[in-house]
């Protein structure tokens, strides 16, 4: 399961990060690391970005990124 595939509020820990090294740099710059939990907090219509929180924050990243996010439900 990506992190695009998270419905509203459903939380979940990432598993893998993008093989992109300079991408996956700017998401744990961000906070997304390994085993960090996150949880959709909605996402924008036609596509667009992803909010999610995580670590007592909230993110937006683009879909396409969240694609590449693996993750598992908690």
């Amino acid at each position: 399961m990506t992190l695009q595939q998270l419905k509203a509020a459903q939380k979940a820990r990432i598993k893998t990060l993008p093989t992109d090294i300079e991408l996956t740099t700017k998401l744990i710059e961000q906070g997304f690391s390994l085993s960090s939990e996150v949880a959709l907090a909605h996402r924008a219509p036609f596509n667009g970005p992803l909010a999610f929180y995580l670590h007592g924050t909230k993110v937006c990243i683009p879909a396409d990124i969240a694609k590449q996010i693996n993750v598992e439900l908690v």
